[in-house]
């Protein structure tokens, strides 16, 4: 009757476990982070451009789905760049951004302030209110 009763509390922990990465996967956090100039001239980021930036790992099957959704976001979208930096050949940056997992995602206003982070496969619609809260945000400092 033990051995049950350990059974069933392993397994309601692991299905919570479980539903609770399912929420949190691909959803958009709030950070206050900033890319350094540094950082974004390492990235090959243009100057004036928002920019995505996806952290990869070679090993990731995710990260393959997580690149075709930003390339098809953004496919239409001329102020838009995409990068990828992978965690191993880049570890400073990734560590600099407190990177956990890939695929993680940042989209970065022009002057280097973090929009939003997105861990795990990125939804197309909340990459594109990204990218428009950034565009507002450069329009209101251009005038």
């Amino acid at each position: 009757m033990t051995e049950l009763a350990i059974l069933a509390v392993v397994v309601a922990a692991t299905a919570a476990a479980a539903l609770w990465w399912r929420a949190r996967d691909g959803r958009v956090r709030a950070v206050t982070d900033r890319f350094t100039e540094a950082e974004l001239a390492a990235l090959g980021a243009p100057s004036g451009r928002q920019l995505l930036v996806e952290f990869t790992a070679p090993s990731c099957a995710p990260c393959v789905t997580a690149r075709r959704v930003l390339d098809q976001t953004v496919a239409d979208r001329d102020d838009v760049t995409v990068r990828v930096a992978d965690v191993a050949e880049q570890l400073d940056l990734a560590r600099a951004h407190k990177v956990l997992r890939t695929p993680t995602t940042f989209a970065v206003a022009p002057d280097g302030l973090v929009l939003g982070r997105i861990a795990g496969v990125p939804d197309p619609a909340d990459v594109t209110a990204l990218l428009d809260r950034g565009e507002v945000r450069t329009r209101r400092r251009a005038a």
